[in-house]
């Protein structure tokens, strides 16, 4: 069969012509003797194309009939030849805006009837072959693309891995910050593509360390000031590091590495930014950087219990102040606390596990 055609006419006479040249020309017929009956089939019929008659008393006419069938689903693209003794070029015109593709005017040459049904045809299998051929493309590109992205995704674990060889202490910190930062995106109402590069990156807060030398990196005990200037250069070493791959997820993290001391109030370094000047990404990741930090052992105090945590991000204690931080991102964190302890203490018993 060269095709499915839906015949609609409410002359009976006129669907027996019409069935014949059809058949006879190799189409598959099926026939409807009203618009409501059209509408009502089609679903079942899935005809290639509708030779539809426009005038027809009694009931929906020709164009109400394409209308209605426009809005069915996958007939949207389904060639509709209007065929009419109605000859007024109005009546053309209003044919093609109610959905029509083509319209033959009664009484009509079989040659040249045949002839638009096998264009139409044509045109619609080609489109469809079009359209195909892009949505293969598309999910190739989108493949692709995906593939690109875990490569960016396990480029940025790596880099971090390398700051776990400096430091185990830290390795576990990185691992769990990039699920702190996850969680707090989520609760701002970010959007999944930030939530996600968020993840990924905020493990690199701290990649510019890898550039700091271990007598200070790992110094038990207070830093002297000449050490303090050269610990301070992690920011902007790791932001330098991150800003070589021009790409969404490696910027993000750049723009973490070079603003997570950055603090809410301007007191932080290396720009002494404040308020909304501090992008998004930074001010989460310091928040949720000091909440580990004080759950944390370090050479200079001991690993805080949570309630201790968050008293001390909520009411300071004379090195950590709650105008540091976003008062938004920090009273999401003490109303959804819970989330961020799960994260430490679950990670917690893993590595004593693994001890």
């Amino acid at each position: 069969m060269k095709g499915r055609i839906l015949v609609v006419d409410d002359n009976s006479t006129n669907l027996a012509v019409l069935g014949e040249l059809l058949e006879r020309s190799g189409y598959e017929v099926r026939a409807a003797n009203s618009g409501e009956m059209a509408v009502a089939i089609a679903p079942d019929v899935r005809p290639e194309l509708v030779l539809l008659d426009v005038m027809m008393p009694g009931g929906i006419d020709g164009y109400e009939t394409c209308q209605r069938l426009r809005r069915l689903s996958g007939y949207q693209g389904v060639p509709v030849l209007f065929l009419s003794a109605d000859n007024a070029p109005q009546s053309k015109v209003k044919g093609f805006q109610v959905g029509g593709t083509d319209y033959v005017s009664k009484p009509f040459q079989a040659d040249e009837l045949l002839a638009r049904i096998s264009s139409q045809l044509e045109l619609h299998r080609l489109r469809h072959q079009l359209e195909d051929e892009v949505a293969r493309k598309t999910r190739k590109v989108q493949d692709l693309l995906s593939e690109l992205n875990r490569t960016y995704e396990k480029s940025l674990a790596l880099l971090a891995r390398a700051g776990e060889f400096r430091d185990a202490e830290t390795g576990n910190h990185t691992r769990r910050i990039g699920e702190y930062a996850y969680r707090m995106a989520e609760l701002l109402g970010c959007d999944t593509s930030f939530c996600h590069h968020i993840r990924h990156a905020a493990p690199l807060h701290d990649i510019g360390k890898v550039a700091i030398p271990d007598r200070i990196l790992l110094k038990e005990g207070p830093l002297d000031s000449e050490e303090w200037v050269v610990m301070r250069s992690h920011a902007e070493k790791g932001a330098a590091i991150l800003r070589a791959y021009e790409e969404p997820l490696f910027l993000m993290a750049a723009e973490i590495a070079g603003n997570h001391h950055e603090r809410f109030d301007g007191s932080g370094y290396p720009q002494g930014l404040a308020g909304q000047h501090i992008p998004l990404a930074a001010r989460i990741t310091t928040l949720v950087d000091t909440y580990d930090a004080l759950r944390s052992r370090r050479p200079y105090k001991p690993a805080f219990e949570h309630e201790r945590a968050i008293q001390v991000l909520t009411e300071g204690d004379g090195r950590t102040a709650p105008i540091h931080f976003d008062p938004e991102l920090l009273a999401a964190l003490v109303r959804h606390q819970d989330l961020f302890m799960e994260v430490f203490d679950k990670d917690h018993l893993v590595a004593e596990g693994n001890a």
